[in-house]
């Protein structure tokens, strides 16, 4: 059984599982006035009372106050107003930032205090990035894969069985039962049994475009002593503005059409939703574009005793809108359902295995090693 989410729907089988200034006199320019107040009767402009403004004192006073117009500090240097702290920054830092510090936390001494800007200092908080307590500890960084496996149809084709993998890098900070997740997409692979017809290839920019998502777990103990991990249900909507849907993402309905102001280029291609590549007897070579609403919740999960390695189930749902096709036989999308079973292989269907990883580990780490990180994959894919 395997275990763990960052959502994805993912996007399934075979198809678009995818997707200047004055004078310099302090305002009084005597340069060339005729009426030059050197007493040198010699009229020698390089005297210590000639007016020439290359001479002026280097705190000129305004006349009409007889107060420097540049005045001086305690120290003797002139104060320049753009040096004097704006809004709420004082001292080293800006009222109310928050950053990670130093001292350590938690029940295991492997968290760290977060810090606050209070009056221009950093302060630490009570909160802790590690702090398991009774549960094992699952904080720090991760890999994870997720395996959806489905049925489609397409263009009224059948395409059997697909199958789509998901990596993520995990960061997971803990309050004892409760684990805040920080899950980032690194790369999305899809195959289905009828490839050789249509097999959609998800390019780098679309994982890129999903960027990091901010989940929440839990532990629960078990009545054998070990622990599960579980995720309520966690809704993503792709290519679409976030205003749109608000706090009822699965109540949202996907436009269809491109011109729709809801519709955001999320990899900046200049072409509406996100985009897929397509190719195959069906497919051609050949490009879609679209929008996704998916969901899946994490359930049945168990943690190592040492939480190095954490399995789970997982049901998921996908919906998908082409925006455009270059392919019409491709226009009206995919069918997408979630398999129970696979044909294929024995065990859990729709599973994520997450495996802790050292830390700074980044997402082409996880790409580069995902054959060693992880379990063989069940199904052999491209």
């Amino acid at each position: 059984m395997k275990k763990f989410t960052v959502i994805l729907a993912v996007f399934v089988m075979a198809l678009f599982v995818v997707s200047c200034g004055d004078s310099g006199n302090g305002g009084n320019d005597t340069s060339d006035t005729g009426t030059d107040t050197d007493t040198d009767t010699n009229d020698n402009p390089d005297t210590a009372t000639d007016t020439d403004p290359t001479d002026e004192p280097t705190n000129p006073t305004d006349p009409t106050t007889d107060e420097p117009t540049n005045p001086t500090d305690p120290t003797g240097e002139p104060t320049d107003p753009t040096d004097e702290p704006t809004g709420p920054v004082a001292g080293n830092c800006t009222e109310g930032e928050t950053k990670l510090g130093e001292t350590v936390c938690g029940s295991t001494q492997h968290g760290k205090l977060y810090q606050v800007c209070k009056d221009g200092d950093w302060e630490d908080t009570e909160k802790c990035t590690c702090d398991p307590g009774e549960y094992p500890e699952v904080c720090g960084y991760y890999a994870q894969k997720m395996w959806f496996t489905s049925s489609s149809k397409v263009a009224t084709i059948d395409l059997a069985e697909g199958w789509t993998r998901t990596y993520f890098h995990i960061v997971q900070e803990q309050e004892q039962d409760k684990v805040h997740i920080k899950a980032t997409y690194c790369n999305i692979k899809i195959d289905n049994s009828m490839s050789a017809l249509l097999q959609v290839i998800m390019p780098q920019s679309f994982a890129d475009a999903l960027g990091t998502a901010d989940k929440e777990s839990y532990i629960t103990k078990n009545d054998d002593d070990t622990f599960g991990f579980n995720q309520d249900v966690f809704w993503e909507i792709r290519g679409i503005d976030p205003a749109c849907y608000g706090d009822n993402p699965a109540g949202y309905n996907l436009p269809t059409n491109s011109t729709d102001p809801c519709v955001q280029d999320w990899d900046n291609d200049g072409m509406p939703g996100l985009t897929v590549n397509a190719k195959g007897t069906i497919g051609g070579n050949s490009i879609m574009n679209m929008v996704e609403k998916s969901s899946s919740v994490i359930h049945d999960g168990l943690i190592s005793e040492d939480g190095l390695k954490i399995d789970a189930l997982v049901t998921w749902t996908d919906e998908q809108k082409i925006l455009f096709a270059e392919n019409k036989a491709l226009q009206g999308g995919s069918d997408n359902k979630i398999k129970d079973e696979s044909s294929k292989f024995d065990g859990p269907a729709n599973f994520i295995e997450q495996v802790k990883i050292e830390d700074g580990s980044d997402c082409a780490f996880i790409v580069n090693n995902a054959g060693t990180i992880f379990s063989p994959d069940p199904v052999t894919l491209k």
